[in-house]
């Protein structure tokens, strides 16, 4: 989306937008950068106001904040690429390096982080990993099972969810064995 074809409501969106960083309320208020758009409104409670109406009824301003957000975000994106492909390529040409250095330290050390990067080997300080072993309750081993399924910060109503799912599991796994015994027994 270019940029509004009306100047004061892409005044008015930019500031909104470099508001997002202020430090203070005041900073990040919708009627501080009404105010940079429309400088003539009264500040306080006309300008907060105004801003306001201004958001609901022009929904094209709200879109282009998030477009400026969409775009910072790639831009940091590029900057700062931790993509699990990319530390992949750096881990193997390290691994490659230190083979032609005949290197064996360098070898092991850069094909661990290959390992670990991937999810092959799981690193024992990672504090939030819960061993069903070493859970203390029941909310733990909710807490795992979600985990396991790719939920990676489950909340209490799913933790509950999870310890009822898991408990008629094990009463359906009871009855599977309630109904062999006699045949077993035999």
């Amino acid at each position: 989306m270019p940029a509004l074809a009306n100047p004061r409501w892409e005044r008015f969106a930019l500031a909104l937008f470099a508001g997002l960083d202020g430090k203070t309320r005041i900073e990040r208020a919708q009627s501080t950068a009404y105010l940079t758009a429309y400088p003539d409104c009264k500040p306080g409670n006309s300008a907060e106001s105004a801003a306001s109406q201004l958001l609901r009824r022009i929904k094209p301003i709200t879109e282009r904040v998030r477009e400026l957000q969409a775009e910072q975000s790639a831009k940091i994106q590029k900057k700062i690429d931790l993509s699990r492909e990319r530390v992949g390529r750096r881990l193997d040409l390290a691994s490659q390096m230190a083979e032609r250095q005949e290197n064996p330290n360098g070898i092991a050390t850069a094909e661990l982080g290959i390992a670990k990067v991937f999810h092959h080997i799981k690193d024992d300080n990672d504090t939030n990993h819960i061993d069903f072993n070493s859970a203390q309750s029941m909310t733990d081993i909710g807490r795992k099972l979600l985990q396991a399924v790719g939920f990676k910060e489950p909340d209490d109503v799913s933790i509950q969810a999870a310890i009822e799912a898991n408990d008629a599991f094990i009463e359906r796994l009871e009855a599977i064995r309630d109904a062999q015994r006699p045949t077993i027994e035999q």
